[in-house]
């Protein structure tokens, strides 16, 4: 691995636009203020120079100008190209259309550049297509999902050398339980491939205070809430259970009255859930999780937390309600869910092996 006299690379980042603002400098600024977790792109070591909707590569004008009139992934790829050899190396975050019409540059170019990139999830059919097309261009393909990496090797063709095993990290220190909150209810967290009308239907009769955060976006017709005979502006609950949307602060408050976290999920072969997860015990609170494949072995059942059936509404009142009633073995279950982050899944480790496949990156093709 990279060693401590090596150089700090110049490194242009690939932004996806779905998830700034706030950008990454700002959630830093926020980080500063205690408002937000840490933004661990940040501390990567490295000269970065971020590429996202506001272009700080500064294009010229006329160019800019096309940008504006052109879906903003194509801007980005055609950009990130385009100043290519001010930088050591190219690294792709939640960009996966930026990197991949990026890859694709290169490729019919026939021009190199070391090019990491941070996926998810690459076995949809489409994409699997193109990373088929794209993968020589790729120095190294990071993917914290067990099965996602497995398909890469087994189905895409990507060499194991060129596949990296980095597990997602939480920052530890951000998203901690006060000890003098008394939990008093449940929570669940998140929208990516959310099962809550399972969790509702399993919460109807209980009396348990459930409080899902989540934002009703008005027009967008969730799947769950459209599974409920509703338009897309509200669902009807049960008494016991409110949703709404949570800011940082807000969340780590929710997470610290809960006695635990319940994590309904549709079936899935990628790991969705898995921020939840990770700040669920590092606010020492267990979990009760959807056993999807991308999951696999993400939970110790019956240490950690517990895994039930997808989509078994029955199961998984049957799991609430045992927790529930037991708030001394929920707690301790939360304090193993602590114990493997500090353990396993710190933020310090996941930024420095990142960084550290950067830095290869851009050493060997010094």
């Amino acid at each position: 691995m990279s060693g401590p006299e090596s150089p700090r690379p110049k490194v242009l980042v690939l932004l996806g636009t779905a998830y700034f603002p706030p950008f990454i400098d700002q959630i830093g600024e926020m980080h500063s203020a205690g408002k937000a977790p840490r933004a661990w792109l940040l501390d990567i070591p490295g000269d970065l120079t971020q590429l996202d909707q506001r272009f700080l590569t500064n294009p010229p004008k006329w160019l800019l100008a096309l940008y504006r009139i052109i879906p903003i992934w194509m801007a980005q790829a055609l950009e990130a190209f385009r100043v290519r050899r001010r930088y050591d190396v190219v690294f792709a975050w939640g960009a996966e259309p930026v990197a991949m019409t990026f890859a694709l540059l290169l490729k019919l170019t026939g021009r190199k550049i070391p090019f990491v990139t941070l996926f998810s999830w690459v076995s949809p059919p489409k994409k699997a297509w193109f990373l088929r097309l794209v993968r020589s261009q790729i120095t190294t393909l990071i993917l914290p999902p067990p099965t996602q990496r497995e398909f890469a090797i087994d189905r895409l063709g990507f060499p194991e050398k060129k596949v990296a095993d980095i597990p997602w990290g939480v920052d530890e220190q951000f998203w901690q339980s006060p000890s003098d909150v008394r939990p008093d209810m449940i929570c669940s967290v998140g929208r990516e491939m959310r099962d809550f009308e399972t969790l509702i239907k399993a919460l109807d009769g209980t009396g348990i205070p459930c409080h899902i955060a989540v934002a009703l976006v008005r027009g967008k017709s969730d799947q769950w809430r459209q599974a409920l005979g509703d338009s897309g502006e509200k669902a009807e609950l049960p008494d016991n259970v409110t949703v709404g949307s949570k800011n940082p602060v807000e969340l780590r408050e929710l997470y610290a009255r809960s006695r635990f976290v319940v994590l309904p999920l549709h079936q899935s072969d990628t790991d969705n859930g898995i921020t939840c997860l990770l700040e669920a015990w590092s606010m020492s609170r267990s979990v009760i999780c959807s056993e999807i494949d991308g999951q696999r072995g993400a939970i110790d059942h019956g240490r950690n937390g517990f895994f039930v059936p997808v989509g078994d509404a029955e199961a998984l009142r049957k799991v609430i309600v045992d927790l529930w009633g037991r708030p001394e073995e929920s707690a301790r279950m939360g304090v193993e869910g602590r114990r493997t982050v500090t353990e396993y899944r710190r933020l310090d480790r996941f930024i420095r092996e990142v960084g550290e496949v950067i830095q290869d990156a851009a050493s060997a093709a010094g």
